[in-house]
């Protein structure tokens, strides 16, 4: 008795592919026990058994054949015969998987997570060029192959992270479902630059609010300080929000993205702003209308910020402000400004919502009281939109200070 790994190449696949057997001789019979595994006729050596390295899977199917002629060798040496033939499992393809995934989040109003899913399986399946590539056919020579794939193609660093941490996430997904039991992420690095800055100064803050303009320039001005206002409130939560998130005199909503809950004090500039607006329309901010749903509503939301953030690009040239805002700047600066006015980390973080030190188990104030948060984004805004006090005023108040 004896054997040898064979390329069948009586008939190939529609890809030109021929599958991989197991051939085993008896006298002058033999049987093949088929591998799983599909190559090209240019990708194995016949000579050494082995698959080449011009395959991407190279390793992985090496291994696969290792393992195989471990079993064949104590047939053969030891006339032990082969395990009952389990029924093999089901392979999933990551294409299929993905998408499945991208469908899920779509559905449950997780548009920006569906997105970013389904523009990570479409890059693969560029790279790939095979709908049903499965979970065990990718590893770390693939990852390290797709991912110089994507920078040769000039695609940025920070952007490809963002692709592999998504195809990471659903090789985890697929292992918690016990779909694959295959992880090529074990030793595999995934390269992130540090991002740029995406604050403004409280000088800078001070420019906007003094910036004149009228009409829909305003409007959105107005719509980005409002967002400021609220600790950096996402604008896809602001222009969602009505008049049962206002429940004594504060704004009380869950956060679309991560689902946290929060609760602002209404107070100063928030409250002429709202009041100004006030329309007696379904939404706080009339810029939706009630009667859009689902992918209509995701849809309307996208086209707002991007107005918004148009504007506020031409009123940051207009102003000499030589950075590309976005309303994600309202977010961060809030930060920013809370920082310099000598807030400590953990409290900045409690109030975005973060797991910085004290961990947000609960609703948005469990580690801090409401008065120390609202005392916080009282003197934020007080930073901003207060006048500068004169030379006058400032003596008076360090007299005052040296008096007490």
């Amino acid at each position: 008795m004896h054997y040898k790994i064979i390329l069948d190449k009586r008939r190939s696949r529609k890809d030109n592919k021929y599958p991989l057997k197991l051939r085993v001789y008896e006298g002058d019979n033999y049987k093949d026990a088929s591998l799983n595994i599909s190559i090209y006729e240019t990708e194995w050596d016949a000579d050494t058994q082995v698959v080449l390295k011009e395959c991407k899977n190279h390793g992985l199917y090496n291994a696969k054949l290792t393992q195989e002629k471990a079993v064949a060798d104590k047939r053969v040496l030891f006339g032990i015969e082969p395990a009952a033939p389990q029924k093999p499992k089901k392979k999933y393809s990551i294409i299929e998987y993905g998408r499945k995934l991208s469908h899920e989040f779509e559905r449950t109003g997780k548009t920006g997570n569906s997105k970013v899913y389904n523009t990570a399986v479409e890059m693969l399946l560029r790279y790939t060029k095979q709908k049903n590539i499965l979970f065990e056919e990718i590893d770390y020579s693939f990852l390290l192959s797709f991912q110089n794939d994507l920078l040769q193609r000039e695609v940025g660093v920070n952007t490809i992270s963002i692709y592999l941490r998504t195809i990471r996430a659903i090789f985890n997904k697929a292992i918690n479902e016990e779909l694959t039991e295959n992880y090529p992420f074990k030793k595999f690095r995934i390269k992130q630059l540090p991002t740029p800055s995406r604050t403004l100064t409280i000088e800078e803050l001070k420019k906007i609010v003094s910036y004149k303009c009228s009409g829909d320039r305003e409007f959105n001005r107005d719509l980005f300080l409002t967002s400021f206002c609220l600790v950096g409130i996402n604008l896809s939560d602001l222009l969602t929000l009505t008049n049962k998130n206002i429940v004594d005199g504060r704004i009380t909503f869950s956060r679309r993205k991560t689902h946290k809950i929060y609760s602002i004090l209404l107070q100063g500039q928030t409250n002429r702003f709202l009041e100004r607006w006030s329309n007696n329309s379904y939404y706080l901010i009339p810029v939706l209308s009630q009667k859009y749903e689902g992918k209509e509503l995701q849809k309307k939301i996208g086209q707002a910020i991007h107005v918004c953030n148009n504007y506020m690009k031409k009123i940051a040239k207009d102003l000499g402000i030589q950075k590309d805002i976005s309303t994600y700047y309202a977010r961060y600066s809030w930060a920013n400004a809370a920082r310099n006015l000598g807030y400590s980390k953990d409290l900045i973080a409690e109030a975005l919502g973060h797991e910085y030190g004290n961990k947000v188990t609960g609703i948005y104030l469990d580690g801090y009281s409401n008065e120390v948060l609202d005392k916080a984004n009282e003197q934020v805004i007080a930073a901003v939109f207060n006048p500068a006090p004169t030379a006058k005023q400032k003596t008076k108040q360090s007299n005052k200070r040296a008096y007490y």
